[in-house]
């Protein structure tokens, strides 16, 4: 009986200490790459996402990566390209990248399974924006900081 009892809590503690894995779309597609016939995956940019089989667009993240994530990436302004997969942490703030050229790579994350299948126009339009937040609106605390060192930004 106690045999029994303790085989039973093995079993109960085994399956407890396993976790839910996380399921992200997982994707890219470039305007740069718009002419290679091996990297026309458009459909990672619009409605085509949601429409395709789910175990071809999504996979299975790693147990550390805990976002999905939706990278868009813009060069002077204008949409370039999107990324969709599993991240293992999330940028709050859009980062300026290379020299001479304005290259804006922007994150959004979300912790749910399939929660990275935005593709509206009205989505990117939002994402786009964003990329200039962190130079107008301040962090929380960031004005309070800066009044206490004397800085004058914002």
């Amino acid at each position: 009986m106690i045999h029994l009892l303790i085989t039973s809590l093995s079993i109960i503690t085994v399956f407890s200490c396993v976790a839910v894995a996380l399921r992200c779309y997982s994707c890219s597609f470039s305007f740069n790459e718009l002419y290679d016939m091996e990297h026309r995956d458009a459909w990672c940019a619009n409605e085509s996402l949601v429409l395709y089989d789910v175990e071809e667009t999504s996979k299975i993240c790693a147990p550390w990566e805990g976002f999905c994530v939706t990278a868009v990436m813009t060069i002077n302004n204008a949409f370039t390209s999107v990324s969709r997969g599993c991240g293992e942490r999330c940028s709050e703030l859009c980062e300026s990248e290379g020299y001479g050229q304005d290259q804006v790579n922007c994150d959004d994350c979300c912790e749910d399974d399939l929660c990275n299948a935005n593709f509206s126009v009205q989505y990117y339009v939002t994402m786009m924006e964003s990329q200039y937040t962190s130079w107008t609106k301040p962090l929380s605390g960031e004005q309070d900081w800066n009044n206490r060192s004397g800085l004058r930004f914002p």
